[in-house]
């Protein structure tokens, strides 16, 4: 599969699970399935994607899903110090996290980095349910 980012052959990480994690050695982009991503969401008590809330770009030109070659839909979460996006495929639910995870280099430093990457994405949620 080439990385949606910059077109380079991203290779598996692996890992314990039959997971999909694909990672591009160029851009550092992350690609994981949508089943595998909740499985991981929820084994570090996550609240699923539909939770986690964010809000729809359309603006942003993101490329195209590598699986099905449809349009990806960028989301945009985190907070106003520290905004985060990602992109997903409308099709086949496929999410590209782009440069953020240049020490991933197994499916479990991965997996962390994963984990990082929606606590903070869920931190403006977090803030407004304090108040």
């Amino acid at each position: 599969m080439n990385c949606p980012g910059c077109s380079v052959e991203m290779t598996d990480l692996e890992g314990d699970h039959d997971e999909t994690l694909r990672k591009c050695g160029d851009c550092g982009g992350l690609w994981t399935d949508v089943s595998d991503l909740r499985r991981i969401l929820l084994h570090n008590n996550l609240p699923g994607l539909e939770q986690l809330g964010g809000k729809v770009d359309a603006e942003a030109l993101t490329g195209q899903c590598p699986d099905c070659q449809v349009d990806f839909v960028r989301i945009d979460g985190g907070d106003r110090n520290h905004p985060l996006h990602y992109d997903t495929c409308e099709s086949c639910g496929g999410i590209f996290l782009e440069s953020e995870f240049a020490d991933a280099t197994d499916a479990k430093a991965a997996e962390q980095e994963i984990v990082t990457f929606f606590r903070n994405f869920d931190a403006k949620r977090k803030a407004k349910a304090a108040i």
